[in-house]
């Protein structure tokens, strides 16, 4: 019996390590899931500095396992987090057009706290936590004019609020 109770204390204290682990994650190694669609969003891990975006991340609909790639890059003014998610993208040297023809979503990136607070998603600094949410304004609107969503691809429909699920290691 001691050997059952020193288990099970050992593992109520492994289950409150690994949930603040989760709260601390980078948000380079962060997870996420949207609902609706079973939408998910891994980002890739830290990048090089020679990589010249902040963050790169993957987006994978459950339902059928449609990939696409993200980045996350500064723009706009005021410069602020602007992220991109193309579908089917052509390899290599791409004209403008075919980069315009493939790209499903692109807008600014925010993180919204567990109180519905919110701001610009983290960037530049390597050791930023996640956020308890990401929002991605019109992503469901966009992925309805996307050609992935035309041929059938992707049925159904995405909301804009993918929330944090796990920490990659």
């Amino acid at each position: 019996m001691h050997g059952r109770g020193l288990a099970w204390v050992l593992s109520l204290m492994l289950a409150s390590v690994s949930a603040p682990a989760q709260a601390a994650c980078p948000q380079a190694l962060g997870l996420y899931n949207e609902a609706e669609s079973g939408a998910e969003i891994a980002f890739a891990g830290p990048l090089g500095e020679a990589d010249g975006m902040q963050h790169r991340f993957s987006l994978v609909f459950g339902e059928n396992g449609v990939k696409m790639d993200g980045v996350v890059m500064m723009a706009g003014e005021p410069d602020r987090p602007w992220g991109v998610i193309l579908h089917n993208c052509p390899q290599g040297d791409a004209t403008g057009a075919e980069i315009d023809a493939c790209t499903v979503w692109e807008g600014a990136l925010y993180v919204v706290d567990g109180k519905g607070g919110t701001k610009w998603m983290p960037v530049l600094e390597p050791g930023s936590i996640a956020g308890e949410s990401l929002l991605l304004p019109d992503f469901g609107a966009a992925v309805m004019r996307s050609a992935a969503w035309r041929d059938g691809q992707i049925t159904k429909t995405p909301g804009d609020v993918f929330r944090l699920t796990g920490c990659q290691e």
